[in-house]
């Protein structure tokens, strides 16, 4: 579908139309021509009269099947431009849930992106409906028999159902996270800009094979798995995208599967370093305000800068030393599996409640439990069986070390 993208900006403002194209691409779009205006919102159009008159000549003679606003728009804009052009118009923020659908393969996903879509309309609902009694127009098909009030608390009913089934679904997942808690192992959460190549990293590091490509928001729901990293296990979990302007109510409905990351122990932030420096600068500044916005500001965070392939190492090392971030950094190349050794090192430098100790335990049949504990908690770096012992030298978990405390003979149990 042949698709025309507009965004007006205030004076002084940058466009944001080449995020805005790389979106419709995702959808399957076919961006034939783009507009860019500088001017204060008209209230008839969002964009000038004069400028609806050239996309009016472009849509009539490129064949433009649908137009794609940066902006918000309000229902008598949107209705306004969609009787002038003759096509539907939408909003970045209905395009960006067009793509949710798209990639939305779990139940919980698909009951997110139907809340967001909701809480859209409703917020739109009683205008939409007064504008669609004028005339039946592109975008606004079908709202014509409804009385206002009857559609408003129509979508009300349903949102109060989803919420309901997605509450149910958050108590489960509670559950899962409580059942990982008593492992006592702990909780790295791969995030950052969409495309910053961190489902990549995920299946390098838990050699898995999630879905990786160019698109955009190619993962919505989070995939978790045990990873040793420089030989300290730890949950690992592929996280939902960041974006800019991500629209709040989208937020508010993945809060949940975002809160995941806010209940890390530490957080591996991507960021494609191979990109002009003012992009890595605003991708960066996205990625940090959303982690703030969800609560994750107080969890410990490595910036993981990706794709070093895709630029020079004296080009690598101008952009993070002008970049200046009060943070702990690796540079790798998830791609060819370049510097993921210091990668591993960095994160287990990193990771708290893990303590090294050395005991020695008796041996006996019920030991064979705690030795099996011992490998799946822990960093082993020595054991040894000996006269009816066996002496351990691990880095492992707080609370397999008090049950090792428990366990081993007097005077036999050090840390450090």
């Amino acid at each position: 579908m042949k698709v025309a993208i507009i965004h007006r900006v205030d004076p002084g403002q940058e466009d944001n139309l080449d995020e805005l194209s790389e979106l419709c691409r995702t959808a399957g779009y076919e961006v034939v021509y783009r507009v860019k205006q500088v001017r204060p919102p008209h209230p008839e159009y969002n964009i000038g009269p004069g400028k609806v008159e050239e996309l009016e000549k472009a849509v009539r003679e490129l064949g433009i099947e649908k137009v794609v606003f940066e902006n918000e728009l309000k229902p008598v804009q949107e209705y306004n431009l969609a009787k002038k052009l003759g096509v539907p118009v939408i909003t970045r923020t209905q395009l960006i849930l067009e793509i949710f659908t798209l990639h939305a393969s779990s139940i919980e996903a698909r009951l997110q992106i139907k809340l967001a879509e909701l809480k859209y309309e409703l917020s739109r609902a009683k205008e939409k409906v007064r504008l669609a009694k004028k005339g039946e127009q592109p975008g606004f098909h079908g709202l014509g028999a409804y009385e206002a009030d009857v559609y408003y608390d129509e979508i009300h009913k349903r949102i109060v159902s989803i919420n309901r089934r997605l509450e149910a679904i958050k108590k489960h997942m509670d559950l899962i996270r409580f059942e990982r808690k008593k492992l006592g192992l702990p909780i790295i959460s791969l995030a950052g800009y969409t495309n910053a190549g961190k489902s990549t990293l995920f299946n390098l590091l838990a050699s898995e094979d999630v879905e990786v490509n160019s698109q955009l928001f190619t993962t919505l729901t989070p995939t978790t798995r045990i990873v040793r990293l420089n030989g300290k296990p730890a949950f690992l979990s592929d996280t939902v995208g960041f974006i800019n302007n991500l629209p709040t109510l989208l937020v508010e409905a993945f809060y949940a599967t975002l809160r995941e990351i806010a209940l890390s122990d530490l957080i591996l932030l991507m960021v494609d370093i191979s990109e002009p420096l003012h992009v890595v600068e605003k991708k960066l500044e996205t990625s940090l305000d959303t982690l703030n916005s969800i609560g994750a500001n107080g969890v410990p965070i490595l910036l993981v800068f990706n794709k070093i392939d895709l630029a020079s190492a004296n080009d690598v090392e101008e952009r993070i030393r002008k970049l200046s971030l009060p943070y702990e950094y690796v540079a790798i190349s998830a791609k060819n599996g370049w510097n993921i050794k210091s990668l591993e090192e960095k994160v287990s430098q990193m990771l708290r409640g893990f303590i090294r100790i050395k005991a020695t335990i008796p041996l006996d049949l019920t030991l064979m439990k705690i030795i099996k504990e011992i490998y799946s908690k822990s960093k082993v770096i020595n054991i040894e069986y000996n006269d009816g012992h066996v002496k351990v030298d691990v880095e492992t978990t707080i609370e397999l070390a008090e049950k090792l405390r428990k366990l081993s003979d007097r005077g036999e149990f050090r840390v450090g």
